[in-house]
């Protein structure tokens, strides 16, 4: 699969079928994954996630604001570096800059089921 012509592993989509995150797997010690994320929109309004692990995200170009679960926002700028626990509930809300965003993900292995609401 390519997006812009880069070669990615898998996407994740929206209801439409239409790609919203490529993720290009860097490496994969321990069982667990080093990923290169690219946004190129919103997640579905309403849709919530949890991811399946312990990880990392590094910011490295472009940005997006986030919704948490509990309604919050929060923004993601390039250099911005954050833990996301297996129980983080979130959706990205839109980019910052209106095109993409580039994120580098560390997660560790997997210690839980994703959750998914509103979807």
């Amino acid at each position: 699969m390519s997006a812009g012509g880069m070669r990615f592993d898998e996407w994740r989509g929206s209801f439409d079928g239409r790609p919203a995150l490529w993720i290009k797997n860097l490496w994969k010690p321990f069982g667990c994954v080093v990923q290169l994320h690219k946004f190129v929109r919103a997640d579905d309004p309403g849709c919530f996630h949890t991811h399946p692990a312990w990880a990392i995200r590094i910011v490295l170009r472009g940005g997006y604001v986030e919704e948490l679960g509990d309604g919050r926002w929060r923004t993601w700028w390039p250099g911005r570096i954050g833990i996301v626990p297996p129980h983080y509930e979130h959706r990205i809300g839109g980019l910052r800059n209106g095109k993409e965003s580039w994120s580098l993900w560390i997660r560790g292995p997997k210690v839980a089921a994703i959750n998914v609401r509103g979807c």
